[in-house]
């Protein structure tokens, strides 16, 4: 097991996910089914996707002083994810994201709360690493904290991941502190202009990144698989087939173990076959971090999914 570690830059959010049958119409209440309260937010999430694949993970985030926000704490604890970077705020709640489930899509609203209030002095304090270490971010806390995230941790000389979630113009600096990309295809659209139904659009949105600075492209394509770029070689994954419970999670599940491949040295092959397992496996829960995979049920999934 490698000794790189990953330090995530995110949001820690309390999801509270509430199924129907349709959404309802304006001024109309309706009955729902199969309320479940559970953690997420893509920082908490992708953290704890790494952690759980055995991976030394640093959190650096906010929650509110209160029971969302202790609770946020406790089950990272649980999770194995490293939590001094996680500091209590008495002036903000908790982020908060509603989730509306129909037909096993999602409609999410979202209060971001105490992830607005992330501070640079907490990246200063928490984000310690040299050559062997990641750093990973999203789009869910302030942009100036990412870029500056980026900015020290490759002066440290970490690895960066940057997932683009939720997507947003940014400046090209940003682009030119990132090492591997990672979107989907709506994200792709909205910064690359592309919206990428195969390979060959992929390739296309990945040199306009390039062109930027960006080192290498992942993009996932739900139901058509996975596809790795950079500016040698185009790498295609397959997706697996499982029966969806609840998509939340998935892309999540996806990035943090693309992040423990990175982390093993694994080709780069074996590591997008792996994270989109993980994704497909993360369907067949509800819940976002309840559904990221363990090592054991990975491989087990995998061996399954071979034998067939």
């Amino acid at each position: 097991m490698s000794k790189s570690k990953v330090f995530v830059l995110g949001s820690i959010n309390t999801d509270l996910m509430i199924s129907a049958d349709r959404l309802p119409h304006q001024g109309e209440t309706m009955n729902g089914h199969g309320f479940v309260q559970t953690l997420g937010g893509k920082g908490g999430n992708q953290a704890v996707g790494v952690s759980r694949l055995g991976t030394s993970t640093h959190l650096i985030g906010n929650v509110g002083n209160d029971s969302f926000g202790n609770h946020a704490i406790s089950e990272m604890n649980r999770y194995g994810v490293h939590v001094a970077g996680i500091h209590v705020n008495d002036e903000v709640p908790t982020g908060t994201a509603v989730i509306i489930r129909v037909d096993n899509d999602n409609r999410i609203i979202l209060d971001a709360g105490a992830n607005e209030v992330v501070t640079s002095s907490q990246i200063d304090k928490y984000v310690k690493g040299g050559t062997d270490d990641y750093f990973l971010a999203q789009f869910e806390v302030p942009l100036e904290h990412v870029a500056y995230g980026l900015e020290i941790s490759k002066k440290q000389g970490m690895t960066t991941i940057v997932n683009p979630a939720p997507a947003v113009a940014v400046a090209d600096a940003i682009y030119q502190n990132i090492d591997y990309l990672v979107l989907n295809q709506t994200e792709t659209e909205i910064l690359a202009g592309i919206f990428p139904n195969n390979v060959r659009d992929v390739e296309q949105a990945a040199a306009i990144f390039f062109e930027k600075g960006v080192h290498a492209v992942v993009v996932t394509m739900g139901s058509e698989g996975s596809v790795y770029c950079d500016q040698q070689k185009t790498v295609e994954a397959a997706p697996f087939k499982v029966e969806v419970v609840d998509t939340t999670g998935a892309g999540d599940a996806f990035i943090g173990t693309m992040l423990y491949g990175l982390t093993q040295n694994i080709e780069i092959e074996r590591t997008l076959k792996l994270a989109s397992a993980a994704g497909a496996l993360a369907c067949t829960k509800v819940g976002a971090q309840a559904s990221m995979p363990r090592l054991s049920d990975l491989e087990a999934f995998m061996k399954a999914q071979e034998e067939e």
